[in-house]
């Protein structure tokens, strides 16, 4: 996998947010559907999700090309490849 270790709950984010960006058409995530979907499933604020996003940008997984959106970069894209290969995710 990549260099670094990536938990779990950060790969289903990764997923989650490249689902909803190709269901859209923009090929971006509005931060608004995220915590529409994500809050209920795991009973956490959007507070908790705003964090993780922030952190996947931190981290270089995501990038927030227009205020409100996210979209996986090249090196999100690649963990997202490399865990479906190994059947993680």
């Amino acid at each position: 996998m990549s260099e670094k270790k990536i938990t779990l709950k950060k790969l289903q984010m990764l997923r989650t947010i490249d689902e909803i960006a190709n269901k859209t058409g923009l090929g971006m995530t509005p931060i608004e559907d995220l915590i529409n979907i994500l809050a209920p499933q795991r009973c956490v604020r959007a507070m908790a999700i705003r964090k993780m996003v922030w952190q996947l940008n931190k981290e270089g997984y995501i990038e927030n090309p227009i205020r409100g959106c996210w979209r996986l970069t090249e090196k999100g894209k690649k963990v997202l490849e490399e865990v479906s290969a190994e059947g993680v995710v």
